[in-house]
């Protein structure tokens, strides 16, 4: 579970453009319940006006944090003034998590995601769509109604992927991922928590995308 929980994360980051991290474009406003979270930014586009959610940077900066306390682990020396044995992983380790923070900064900088009537997307920060999801094909755009189900990982809590299925992509589009939390029926999705998780919880609850329980 753990390693397929970390190439779930993986892929989420480095394949933005694939089924392991949903890249959609938006088209119109939410409905008015979206008003009891902090209000979402308005932008128009091509395709109309887009509520987005607004950015989160507490996955880059607990990236960052391990890079950091990684860093610190690597200078660690013994009676001797020599570096201990662990320093060479430890420095792996910082150099690793600090350049994954910085590109989760440019992530979380570039794309939004967001709600309109019908359908849950993502868009740059400018609300100019993405381009075609290059795994399962088609518009990166799913109506609400096609949801089986969605997810934050480990928990709404501690965010750090999100998670969702649907039956939109149609079978023999469909493609495996390292990671599922459910036996249903779809493709799956999945995708960094760089987005505030709780306007994005709500977003779903308002619209009544589909939760296994």
């Amino acid at each position: 579970m753990m390693r397929s929980f970390v190439s779930a994360c993986l892929l989420a980051i480095l394949t933005p453009n694939s089924s392991a991290f949903v890249v959609l474009p938006l088209v119109t406003s939410t409905s008015s319940a979206m008003s009891t979270l902090t209000p979402l930014t308005k932008t128009s586009s091509a395709l109309g006006m887009v509520e987005l959610v607004d950015p989160s940077y507490n996955l880059a900066l607990g990236a960052f944090g391990v890079g950091l306390a990684a860093g610190f682990l690597e200078d660690l020396r013994d009676k001797e003034g020599e570096k201990l044995l662990t320093a060479k992983p430890f420095g792996a380790f910082s150099l690793l998590f600090t350049a994954f923070s910085l590109f989760l900064v440019f992530q979380t900088t570039t794309l939004r995601f967001g709600f309109d009537d019908d359908s849950f997307s993502l868009v740059k920060s400018n609300g100019a769509s993405m381009e075609e999801n290059v795994v399962v094909g088609g518009e990166n755009k799913w109506a609400y109604s096609s949801f089986k189900n969605y997810d934050f990982l480990p928990s709404a809590d501690f965010p750090i992927l999100v998670y969702f299925r649907e039956d939109q992509t149609s079978a023999e589009n469909r493609e495996e991922v390292p990671l599922v939390v459910d036996n249903l029926e779809g493709q799956v999705h999945f995708f960094p928590a760089i987005s505030n998780v709780q306007q994005l919880k709500k977003g779903f609850e308002v619209h009544g995308c589909a939760r296994a329980e």
